[in-house]
């Protein structure tokens, strides 16, 4: 198994920590410590974090939190003890810690294979930091835009935010800044992801039904059969052929979606 797929990840804690929990005992196996308070977000990649920084102890992943203290912490993950180290490969320590907000840090996500972080907090830019810390760029978002829920930032380096102002919006940036892309919608988006190669988007919400869009036009390319409840959690298969929608009665659905299909009918189509 991959190394995220054998620990459970919690946050919101009293203590200001995220708590690291086995899948087979369900049992506490550590807690990281390293925010003044609540920690509010949490994204992983099982990317190599030393592709980006010469010189540096191996990691087999990286976990980013976000906390209402306004601050982004970067953490080492050690696969052979199972368990986040610190720089010396022992105590668990953040790698580093990026700032530049001036509020509650809403949502993050980290990219392994471009090694950099992208967060967001209410009523303020969103932040572009390498994993090492530097701060690359602070993108100005529209006026009307000023709660952000979800943020991701896909292969081909452009970040797409949700933000649930009114009935709720998507924006695609790219990392120059500049704004892309807007569509409104009619629903509150819970989660979402995009493919491995950075074309499309799957969004999970309060409308029950998951939505596979373009990322370039944000336009619907497939809806998917209703959930019973809305969907609080998506991923991918490894192929890409499956979408697993965790939902908030507490089940999971399981989706055949082959995304090479798509790309491949929207291919001849154009022919």
């Amino acid at each position: 198994k991959q190394w995220y797929q054998r620990r459970v990840r919690g946050a919101g804690f009293w203590d200001s920590s995220f708590k690291s929990f086995a899948v087979d005992s369900g049992k506490q196996v550590q807690a990281m410590f390293g925010h003044r308070d609540l920690v509010t977000c949490i994204s992983i990649t099982d990317v190599n974090i030393s592709l980006h920084i010469p010189h540096t102890r191996l990691a087999d992943g990286i976990i980013v939190t976000g906390s209402r203290d306004a601050t982004v912490c970067v953490w080492d993950w050690n696969g052979k003890v199972q368990r986040v180290t610190g720089i010396d490969g022992k105590h668990a320590s953040a790698r580093s810690v990026l700032t530049g907000h001036v509020g509650q840090v809403e949502c993050v996500h980290v990219s392994g294979e471009q090694g950099t972080v992208v967060s967001a907090s209410r009523g303020s830019p969103i932040l572009l930091h390498r994993v090492t810390g530097e701060l690359i760029r602070k993108i100005k978002v529209p006026a009307q835009f000023s709660t952000p829920s979800s943020i991701l930032i896909t292969k081909r380096c452009e970040i797409v935010a949700h933000y649930a102002d009114m009935s709720g919006y998507l924006a695609v940036f790219s990392t120059n800044g500049d704004l892309m892309n807007t569509q409104e919608l009619q629903e509150q988006v819970l989660s979402m992801i995009s493919d491995k190669e950075g074309n499309y988007l799957i969004t999970g919400g309060f409308n029950l039904t998951p939505v596979v869009r373009s990322i370039k036009t944000l336009s619907p390319v497939l809806r998917l059969a209703p959930c019973q409840s809305a969907g609080r959690s998506l991923s991918l298969s490894q192929d890409q052929r499956f979408l697993i929608a965790g939902l908030t009665n507490g089940t999971i659905n399981i989706y055949p979606v082959d995304l090479r299909r798509i790309v491949g009918d929207q291919y001849s189509a154009a022919n």
